[in-house]
């Protein structure tokens, strides 16, 4: 073996061409951040613990296996090594991992740099530590060891190595038989280890016991494409309708966000019963709707829909779609964690600041991924996971699995997935085009009903929203699906005069409506309901009820179920409330009465649900990703930089003389650089700084004009400009 240096990563990086540079820095954004000079920088910067933690956990399992394989190998190792410690397919795994820079090569040998041995660990495959001894012998006598001595060696076989004992200074005949015959090594008083050359003997020379290089299978049942669409273009009406249900109810009763930020858990259920759906799904909705900009948080901690609500209605249902799901994909909040708790065992709430996760996104898109790849195929949510966790093992211990089975739950609430298979729109999204298909496949919004005579109406579709809005204000939501079945109720029949419909406005609108007749008993229920409504009175007193009826006054004193009340009469047609009015119409309401509110000047006030908007703008949510694929530019641009850098590097022999020699005459100079820029080449400058001193650099000039020089600087990887007469001297620079 050649007693020459080692080389260096920087040495490899040095020797590569531009398509792997470039493949580096595509494999690996955050080494662009900023562009280190040259490639001595890019080295050093690819073995910072933070990037080499990041190069590492975007290993799949097979390639971590042939990574801890190197590491385990007694360095400098080389590819037939590694082959025969693993499999065949360790060839491709290693040209990866070279391409990654988490190994390199010194003149056909391969070797590990130090800091991404440090991140794999003192144990890299379950291995000990190289204790050397007698392998061979130690293996012999292993034939003649007591069984139960055996069954030790077997639990440290396949790591971790180490075991924890008793006592090593008095140890039971099975583990003094394995330490005397040198097959364990002691290491404190407490611990034992079997060392490398012992278990890889006794493993066959293999590092692992299984070679895991393929991906699990994703199972599930195959689907007909046109049936996922159908089932996606289903749930994703019904998606655009909670949204707008649910801000409705914002906008109707605002909530009041929490001292630490979010929606109270009162809210949340508030929501989530109104919609007829769990509080899981209901933070979802809520958080779809803030990533998108319809929620904002007032000054005084209301929370309420935003003006960008009634320009999202708008839109075409497809388009309010398509944001929604390009927003998740890119969204680092975490819906799935509301509920739980913290380090500081506090609730996490929907729309609150602790939902941000920074591989949330990629973790989507990586799920998505898998999705398309078994497409029609809808996959079991059991084999998506172990196909995350083989592609990103090193995350599996960071909530991976949950957030998995939240990524799929959500992606079925919003039609991404129908019946659990990918749909062609969402294929669309992902690859960054129009979701064009969604706008034939969603069900067309409906401007009618078909009233039933058991006092229900049937939407057969998804209602427009002024329709949707004048139902929900009549009538309530009585089961949801591909038809709406709505109910006519006495409090929802109040709840419509409450806002300040007439009977007769009511039988029109449903007369006008419905595609089937009015059923006499609706018209009954109708009229009757409004006959009662505002025979009772209540002001503010605390609160008053009047009444013309002094035996509906008397009735209600006599009603035990008002003693929370405390009525007392006033006047013949006049009792006191010791609640307030709010209180006292609520109350009188649930037992059967039919009040309305009564102004100052005693005429009806309406309780119509006003659309409150945030007058603040809107909050962003903040958002943690992770370093995304650099741009094809970037890309070019640092080469040209880092390659620029290293020709300085050589070059700085002569950058000196730059700031040696005397200012050359401002033609002079202008001549050059002209010549220079007219050619495309690249030049030393002498710069003098403003405080007197010169600094030397590496340019490509582009143009020059008022006295200035316009040029690529590579020391900066920027295009800046230089005063002419600061330019101490001008010289070549050999490429």
């Amino acid at each position: 073996m050649s007693n020459s240096p080692a080389r260096s990563l920087a040495d490899d990086l040095r020797a590569r061409g531009d398509d792997r540079l470039r493949k580096l820095l595509l494999l690996r954004p955050d080494l662009l951040s900023p562009v280190p000079s040259d490639i001595s920088g890019l080295a050093a910067r690819s073995l910072t613990v933070p990037s080499v933690a990041r190069a590492i956990d975007s290993l799949n399992v097979w390639s971590l296996q042939v990574l801890e394989t190197v590491a385990a190998l007694v360095e400098p190792t080389n590819v037939e090594e590694v082959v025969a410690a693993t499999c065949e397919s360790a060839r491709t795994a290693l040209d990866e991992l070279i391409d990654l820079a988490l190994i390199y090569q010194d003149q056909g040998q391969l070797r590990l740099p130090r800091p991404v041995r440090d991140a794999l660990g003192n144990e890299p495959a379950g291995l000990g530590p190289h204790l050397g001894g007698n392998v061979k012998a130690a293996i012999k006598d292993l034939d003649k060891a007591p069984k139960d001595s055996l069954s030790i060696v077997d639990r440290l076989l396949w790591g971790p190595p180490r075991g924890t004992v008793g006592d090593t200074t008095n140890p039971g005949p099975h583990l003094k038989w394995l330490i005397d015959h040198q097959i364990l090594q002691v290491t404190d008083p407490t611990h034992v280890v079997l060392p490398q050359e012992i278990a890889l003997a006794l493993r066959g020379g293999k590092t692992f016991r299984e070679c895991q290089d393929k991906q699990p299978a994703l199972t599930g049942e195959k689907l007909k494409q046109g049936d996922i669409d159908r089932a996606g273009a289903l749930e994703a009406s019904a998606f655009l309708i909670w949204i707008e249900e649910l801000l409705d109810l914002l906008a109707a009763e605002p909530a009041t966000a929490l001292r630490s930020g979010g929606l109270g858990v009162r809210d949340l259920r508030r929501f989530a019963l109104a919609l007829d759906i769990d509080e899981a799904c209901a933070a979802f909705i809520a958080e779809s709707a803030y990533a998108i900009g319809l929620i904002g948080v007032q000054l005084d901690d209301q929370i309420m829909p935003t003006n960008a609500y009634d320009v999202w209605l708008a839109q075409e249902p497809a388009r309010r779609w398509h944001g929604i799901v390009e927003a998740w994909l890119i969204s680092s909040r975490v819906a799935g964690l509301v509920g739980s708790k913290d380090a500081a065992t506090k609730s996490l709430a929907a729309l609150g600041p602790e939902l941000d996760r920074a591989a949330a996104s990629s973790l989507r898109r990586q799920v998505l991924n898998l999705l398309e790849e078994a497409s029609p195929v809808a996959p079991t949510a059991d084999s998506v996971a172990a196909a995350v966790a083989w592609q990103k093992p090193r995350r599996s211990a960071h909530n991976q699995s949950d957030l998995v089975l939240w990524t799929l739950r959500e992606a079925a609430w919003l039609g991404v997935t129908g019946r659990g298979a990918l749909t062609t729109f969402a294929k669309e999204v992902i690859a960054g085009s129009d979701s064009n298909s969604l706008m034939g496949a969603l069900p067309p919004p409906v401007n009618h009903i078909l009233i039933q005579g058991d006092h229900t109406a049937i939407a057969p579709g998804p209602l427009t929203t002024t329709l949707l809005r004048e139902m929900m204000s009549m009538a309530k939501i009585e089961s949801r699906g591909s038809a709406t079945v709505f109910r006519f109720t006495q409090e929802s029949i109040r709840h419509a005069l409450d806002t300040g419909a007439s009977a007769e406005e009511i039988q029109s609108f449903l007369a006008a409506t419905s595609k089937t007749p009015v059923p006499q008993s609706l018209i009954y229920l109708v009229n009757d309901v409004a006959r009662k409504h505002g025979r009772l009175r209540v002001g503010g007193g605390l609160a008053y009820l009047r009444c013309d009826d002094e035996n509906l006054l008397a009735e209600a004193v006599k009603d035990r179920r008002l003693a929370k009340l405390n009525l007392r009469r006033l006047a013949p047609t006049i009792l006191i409330s010791e609640a307030t009015l709010e209180e006292t119409i609520k109350v009188l309401r649930t037992h059967g009465f039919s009040p309305v509110a009564e102004a100052s000047d005693g005429g009806v006030l309406l309780q119509g649900t006003k659309a409150k908007r945030a007058s603040t703008r809107p909050k962003t949510p903040r958002m943690l990703v992770e370093a995304g694929a650099p741009s094809s530019s970037l890309v070019e641009a640092a080469l040209r930089a880092l390659r620029a850098g290293d020709r300085a590097s050589i070059a700085t022999r002569a950058a000196p003389s730059l700031a040696r020699t005397p200012s050359n005459p401002t033609s002079e100079t202008v001549d050059a650089l002209v010549e220079v820029s007219k050619s495309g080449g690249t030049i030393w400058i002498g710069y003098a700084d403003t405080d007197g001193g010169v600094s030397n650099r590496i340019v490509e000039p582009v143009s020059i004009f008022g006295g200035q020089l316009t040029a690529f600087d590579h020391g900066t990887g920027t295009v800046r400009r230089f005063a002419i007469h600061r330019i101490t001297g001008v010289a070549e620079l050999d490429a």
